[in-house]
């Protein structure tokens, strides 16, 4: 299929702690005491948020060693770290590790909170999002649809969540060729997102740049590009110009030159992307290398 290798970096919008209601008029279900943040753990979300995936898994391991290691372990601190870790294993490459953590973490939710908690939803999602990057659509799909049956009863039909789960849903068919009934769900979200959050937020940003890779693999370049530039629009104005999404922007963008035979405009944004994921993700992450062989590629 055609879709663009980065593109899946920021298609899936993770819930990592408990969802929380905002506004759709429903009490929102009874939430799970908090995990304490150390300062380990703090170090650790810090080195996530700089990039730095594979220093944020080495501190949550060492925390979830400690933990562990208690006479009585807090399953509230166990099931964070689980799914703290696998969020930076998954961010990292590293999947198959990233899925051992997430099941985990959905395990000690299933048990203690029950099987229609949102909690229990984020978990589907991670886990979903895992099997997306595997290539493993089906078992995809079918956490994606988990997820948003949860979330539907527990949060109503208007919630920021309930766009999640559209947009993942919409990766899937994206990644199966079913590009109308990705852009059905993309939409969904999409309109969801810009009521509920606004214009400029990174979750719309999200919404614009899998829209814009779904007209990129229906032929429709320039549309694509025009939502490929609203997406790096928000990014940029949100996150500065030395952020992994902005890289993805570029990487996208490039596809979509290539695709019309602008190879000096790929070769351009493709330049762009790679000096940021190499930073920010390291030589050897999939994205850095995928986009240092689409240069090499050029070159021949």
């Amino acid at each position: 299929m055609a879709q663009t290798y980065a593109v899946g970096m920021r298609q899936i919008l993770v819930v990592v702690v408990t969802m929380v209601l905002l506004g759709c008029g429903k009490k929102a279900p009874e939430q799970q005491a908090e995990a304490t943040l150390t300062p380990g753990i703090e170090a650790a979300l810090k080195a996530h948020e700089a990039g730095n995936y594979g220093e944020a898994a080495r501190l949550y391991t060492v925390e979830l060693a400690a933990e562990e290691a208690k006479p009585a372990p807090s399953w509230v601190q166990l099931s964070y770290l689980h799914n703290e870790l696998g969020r930076a294993l998954n961010y990292a490459g590293l999947y198959d590790k990233a899925l051992e953590h997430y099941q985990k973490a959905l395990a000690i939710w299933l048990k203690q909170l029950g099987p229609e908690h949102p909690d229990v939803a984020s978990s589907y999602n991670n886990i979903g999002a895992v099997h997306h990057k595997k290539g493993e659509h089906d078992k995809a799909l079918e956490h994606y649809q988990k997820a948003l049956a949860i979330i539907l009863k527990q949060l109503g039909p208007k919630h920021p969540s309930v766009a999640t789960s559209y947009n993942n849903i919409g990766m899937g068919h994206d990644n199966e060729g079913e590009y109308d009934k990705a852009l059905e769900y993309y939409q969904k979200a999409l309109a969801i997102w810009l009521e509920q959050l606004g214009p400029e937020h990174l979750d719309v940003a999200t919404s614009y740049n899998n829209i814009g890779g779904v007209r990129h693999n229906k032929g429709e370049y320039d549309k694509a590009l025009e939502y490929y530039q609203k997406a790096l629009a928000i990014d940029l104005k949100q996150l500065g110009p030395e952020h992994h999404y902005v890289a993805t922007g570029y990487n996208n963008m490039a596809y979509v030159y290539k695709a019309k035979n602008d190879l000096a405009k790929a070769k351009e944004y493709w330049e762009k992307a790679y000096a940021i994921f190499s930073e920010k993700l390291g030589p050897n992450h999939p994205y850095t290398e995928s986009v240092k062989g689409q240069l090499d590629a050029l070159k021949e």
